[in-house]
């Protein structure tokens, strides 16, 4: 049994996917915790238990806890981007260094002078 290792930019493209992911997760979170002390502040119906002023404080501090995750949320993505950019340009000289591009945008394997298209080549793809 072989099992096939994802490559650096599928590793790097999911890490965004999912940082991107958990953001909609948190802002959408964060629009129902905002709903809800909306209805609790507005007095939406009687107060069943008491507790309606310990209610509102807590969900204001579960709104600032919230609040309080998007910027490392977005300092992680921005590291994951910034890794999925060098993924792909390492990636891109991986292919240019297989081969060599003329000045017309003609692209050449270096062993096969006769592999010369215009816009496509013979070599392996990555």
């Amino acid at each position: 049994m072989s099992s096939k290792r994802p490559s650096p930019l599928a590793i790097s493209t999911a890490s965004v996917q999912r940082l991107l992911k958990e953001e909609t997760t948190y802002r959408t979170e964060l629009a129902s915790q905002e709903q809800r002390l909306r209805e609790l502040e507005q007095g939406g119906g009687e107060d069943d238990d008491g507790n309606r002023e310990w209610t509102v404080r807590q969900e204001k501090q579960a709104i600032e806890e919230t609040k309080a995750v998007f910027e490392p949320l977005r300092e992680k993505l921005s590291a994951a981007a910034e890794n999925l950019e060098q993924s792909l340009v390492s990636g891109i000289v991986v292919i240019f260094q297989k081969g060599t591009w003329v000045a017309d945008g003609e692209f050449r394997d270096q062993g096969d002078q006769s592999n010369l298209r215009k816009g496509k080549w013979r070599g392996r793809r990555y």
